[in-house]
Formats: structure tokens, C-alpha cells, sequence
């Protein structure tokens, strides 16, 4: 089964009793809404584990009856819309969850029970808002909720307006323009934007509290809701970085990274854009702390995590490798100022969008495999209970914030160290050689830049100098990237040259972009040696 995922793009309002006669949708200059509404009665059972953990990850899933819309949903809560999964229901069980539902938020679950955790009735009326045109480009929904908190008991109800837009339809220059005039309609009535994130987090009273409460609602920024006392993280500031120990700091930044992997892993599965990049960057990233802090684990673990680890990076870099090359070319295209025939570089760029959507298609793939999900519960678990030495519980979070980079940097200053000394010595000749190494250095880089960034999330800074070492090294990646990238992109075109071979395409365009691209491999390799060992000089400075 396809899941068929978009992106949604609503506001939420509360409007005073009586408001809705009073409102004039005359301000909607190019736009028109419909004066009389369609009706719809709806029941939501919205669905969670025992502890909660969809609800913890700004996760909703639902069974909906009634609407236009009757089927299984999973939404996802960012801060920049929302994301949305539909599912038909079962004809012969339409009560019953379908196995691609469940496969969707198996990684967010970890295997636990899905079972009913609140139930909402909704009298929906929904005024369509329509183009010049007259086709639709979204809609007023206008909800009376009641709702009941399994857990509790508990009986709700509410009334909101909900204006949403019709994605795909609506250009994005002038999405802000209908929201904006939307909005001057309704506040003209004493309207207001809705508190409310979320239906169910209503529903389940995580709106109740009152300022000074424990208990707090839901970030609306996608991030996971933490409480840290002496960790120090809710507010990020320096004070509370400072009276954080060494493990506040492991167990806060790990939390968050576990938290991130499993969501990118959802945002991958709803196909996303840039959701497989991200994974592999974020696995990436505790690979890098894992390695930075091999000396505060005690035991195996850290060490055996990261190796697996590793192999999930891999299965993804396929996936990445393909969408790099679909990225680049038309770019490289237009470098030769029109030497390649625009037919045959449309075909090119054809091949290479179906094959960055088929290397997609595997990981996804990848992501059900029972191995890929005993990964994200291993990494879930050890972040909650990593098991850190004596020396990191003692020691405070500056210094080993400090420790953690001026180890990832060393990393780099090592591996630099031998390439430059074997181009000195004149012991690497082979190219292929060369570019192993410049891509052993760029990847020490990109450990530095993923420790710093991902503490820095977390709100803790190195000290000055080792900040300007970070900074030194990730000004050299950009460059290192680039040759990598000419290098990937030139091993493409090697292959679907050969591939080619045989069936009357024209190899041309191929040639002459695989020669382009050899050429600014080769000119990057003679370049490498220069900056990397200007990198290795840098950084020797910064950490004396």
C-alpha cells in the first residue's frame, strides 16, 4: 500500500459567540467563500501506547468516521505545518487497524500496543473559500467538539475555526495573502488565533494547566518536551549549561538525538522531503558523540552501537549518492553552455530522478526490516540509561563539552597528518588514492561539525578556542564537499555510459559531462593537498 502523505497548511481561531453573523468575507479581494455550509458529523478515536509514546513525539493517529475523509490518519506536528498519511478502511474490518498503519509508527512504538486513549465527536461546517477561477484553494471548518479522555474519564468540549489551504493549488506567494485577509475578517469580529495545538492534546487536558504547572502542553516547534531540573536544557541558556555535570549533558544531547532519529525515521516512511538525508545525518550525528565520547562509556556498548550504526549509514548513502546526482546535474548542464543536446539532457536528468526515487523506495524498505527496528529500541534505550563512568558523572558539562570536540578535531588533525605526509613523501600517487583520503578528512570534518551543532541544540558552547577550531574546520568541509560531490556524480556518469552501451542512446552528452567532471576531480585532488594541509596547520594553532 502507497501512503499518500501531504503537507498541510491551517491556522486555527476562537470566535466569540454569535461572531459568525457578524463576519463580512468581503476583504477576500480575488477570493470568494461559499454562504452556505456543508455539514458533516464525525467521530475520531484517536489511538496511542500505554506510555504514551505517539503523543510524546507530536504524533497522532486516528480512526475518522464521517466526513470526506473516513479512514485511518497519521499526523505528524512540525513547526511548519503538518504532515498527514491517509489510509482507506478495511472493507471486510473496517474497525481494525490495517498492517500498513501499524508498520508507519512501529519505530515510534517500539512494538508496544495500540489501543483507544480518546474519542472526539465533531459537528464540522465547512465553507469553501474558491479562486477567481472558481476552483477551491481551501476551506473554513467551523468545529463544535466533544470529546472523552479514555485514561481519565474525562469529557470535554470546545468550539474552533479552522482555516486550511488547499496544498498543491494555492501558490506559495499567496498562501500568507489568503491568511492574512482570512484573518482581518475574522479579528474584525473579535477573533483570536487558537491556543490550541492539537485537537487531541485538548482532549487529553495537556491545554488544561495553569501557568507554574508540572505538567507542560506539547512544544509546537516538533520538538520532544523534556523537564531537566539540573540538566538545564528546557530554557538552553548559559546558566543552566554551566550547572549541568558531564552526564546531564551526555544523557540530555543523547535523548534528544534518539528523539530525532525515530521522528526522521517516521518523516522518511511519509516520504518527506530531504527525510532520508536527515536520517542518515542524524544517525550520523550519534555515531559522531558516541566516537568523540568513547572515553566516558564504560563497557562495550557505545563502541557496539556505533558499528551498527554504521551499517544503517550505509544502506542510506545509496539513497543519498542518488539524490546528490539528481541534484547536481542540471547545473552541470548548464556549466557547458549548451554543448549538451537539451533532449539528451532531459533524459539524463529523467534516468537520474527515477533512480534517486527507487534508491528511496529501497530504504524505505530498509526502514521495516525487524534488524533496522531492534536499532532505533537499542538506541532509545541506551540514551535513556547510557552507561557513563564515574569520571563524567564528576565532571562538569563545560569541560566535557570541551573534551568531546577537541577529540572529534584531533580526529581530523590525525588523519590530515598522514595524507599530507604521504603527498610530501611522494608515497600517494594513485588518484583514487588521493580522493580516499580527502574523503577520510572531510568525514573527520563532518564528525566536528555534528558534535558541535548537536550540543550547541542542546544549549551548551565550547570554550573560545576550541569554537574557533570547529569553526576552522567546517570552513574547509565546503570546499572537500565539492570535490566529493564532482567525484560521486563522475561515477555516475561512468555507469550509465556503460549501461548505454549497446542500446543506440546517445552517449555523447554523457561523455562530455563525465570529461567535465573528471577534469574538476582531478583539479580538486591537486587542490586537496593544499587545504588539507593548511586545515592540519589551523588547527595544530587553534588547540595549542
Amino acid at each position: 500500500m502507497t501512503v499518500a502523505a501531504h503537507r498541510e497548511l491551517e491556522r486555527k481561531y476562537e470566535l466569540p459567540d454569535g461572531a459568525k453573523a457578524q463576519i463580512d468575507w468581503s476583504v477576500l479581494e480575488g477570493y470568494t467563500i461559499t454562504d452556505a455550509a456543508v455539514e458533516h458529523r464525525m467521530e475520531a478515536a484517536y489511538y496511542d501506547t500505554a506510555s504514551m509514546a505517539l503523543h510524546r513525539h507530536h504524533v497522532a493517529l486516528r480512526l475518522r468516521r464521517g466526513g470526506a475523509d473516513d479512514g485511518w490518519h497519521v499526523k505528524l506536528r512540525e513547526a511548519d505545518g503538518r504532515y498527514e498519511a491517509q489510509f482507506p478502511l478495511l472493507e471486510q474490518a473496517p474497525e481494525r487497524m490495517p498492517d500498513a498503519v501499524r508498520h508507519l509508527v512501529e519505530a515510534l512504538t517500539g512494538g508496544q500496543p495500540l489501543h483507544p486513549i480518546a474519542t472526539l465527536h465533531t459537528i464540522r461546517r465547512v465553507l469553501s473559500i474558491a479562486g477567481v477561477s472558481g476552483e477551491q484553494v481551501g476551506e473554513v471548518a467551523i468545529d463544535d467538539v466533544e470529546s472523552v479522555d479514555h485514561r481519565t474519564g474525562t469529557h470535554r468540549s470546545w468550539s474552533e475555526w479552522e482555516v486550511e489551504l488547499t496544498e498543491g493549488t494555492t501558490a506559495q506567494e499567496h498562501q500568507h495573502r489568503i491568511f492574512s485577509a482570512v484573518e482581518q475578517a475574522l479579528f474584525a469580529v473579535g477573533g483570536r488565533p487558537s491556543s490550541s495545538q492539537a485537537k487531541i492534546a485538548r482532549a487529553l487536558g495537556a491545554e488544561d494547566v495553569a501557568p507554574g504547572d508540572d505538567d507542560v502542553p506539547l512544544p509546537a516547534d516538533g520538538t520532544t518536551a523534556t523537564t531537566t531540573g539540573a540538566k538545564g536544557q528546557d530554557s538552553g541558556t548559559q546558566e543552566s549549561a554551566h550547572k549541568a555535570t558531564g552526564a546531564d549533558l551526555i544523557v540530555t544531547v543523547l535523548g534528544q538525538l534518539a528523539a530525532q532519529v525515530v521522528l526522521w525515521d517516521l518523516k522518511a516512511r511519509l516520504e518527506v522531503p530531504d527525510a532520508v538525508h536527515q536520517l542518515r545525518v542524524t544517525s550520523r550525528s550519534i555515531r559522531s558523540l558516541l566516537k568523540a565520547g568513547a572515553p566516558f562509556f564504560a563497557g562495550d556498548s557505545a563502541a557496539e552501537l556505533d558499528v551498527r550504526l554504521r551499517e544503517l549509514a550505509r544502506a542510506l548513502s545509496g539513497a543519498r549518492d542518488a539524490e546528490v546526482t539528481a541534484e547536481l546535474l542540471p547545473a552541470r548542464v548548464a556549466a557547458l553552455n549548451a554543448a549538451v543536446d537539451p533532449t539528451a539532457a532531459q533524459a539524463l536528468q529523467h534516468t537520474a530522478e527515477q533512480q534517486a526515487a527507487e534508491a528511496a523506495a529501497t530504504v524505505r524498505g530498509h526502514l521495516s526490516d525487524p534488524k533496522h527496528l531492534r536499532l532505533l529500541a537499542d538506541v532509545q534505550a541506551f540514551a535513556e540509561a547510557p552507561p557513563l563512568t564515574e569520571k563524567c558523572r564528576h565532571l562538569s558539562a563545560g569541560k566535557v563539552v570541551n573534551s568531546l570536540l577537541r577529540r572529534a578535531l584531533r580526529k581530523v588533525v590525525r588523519v590530515g597528518e598522514r595524507g599530507v605526509a604521504a603527498e610530501d613523501s611522494g608515497a600517494e600517487t594513485d588518484p583514487e588514492q588521493r580522493l580516499e583520503h580527502l574523503h577520510e578528512v572531510r568525514k573527520a570534518i563532518k564528525r566536528v561539525r555534528y558534535v558541535n551543532a548537536t550540543l550547541k541544540r542542546s544549549g551548551f558552547t565550547p570554550g573560545t578556542s576550541v569554537a574557533h577550531a570547529a569553526a576552522d574546520a567546517k570552513a574547509h568541509q565546503e570546499v572537500l564537499g565539492e570535490i566529493m560531490d564532482a567525484g560521486v556524480l563522475a561515477g555516475w556518469l561512468e555507469r550509465t555510459a556503460e549501461s548505454s552501451k549497446g542500446t543506440g542512446e546517445d552517449r555523447y552528452a554523457v561523455g562530455l559531462l563525465h570529461g567535465a567532471e573528471l577534469a574538476a576531480v582531478r583539479t580538486g585532488v591537486e587542490d586537496g593537498h593544499e587545504i588539507v594541509a593548511e586545515l592540519v596547520a589551523q588547527l595544530r594553532h587553534d588547540l595549542t
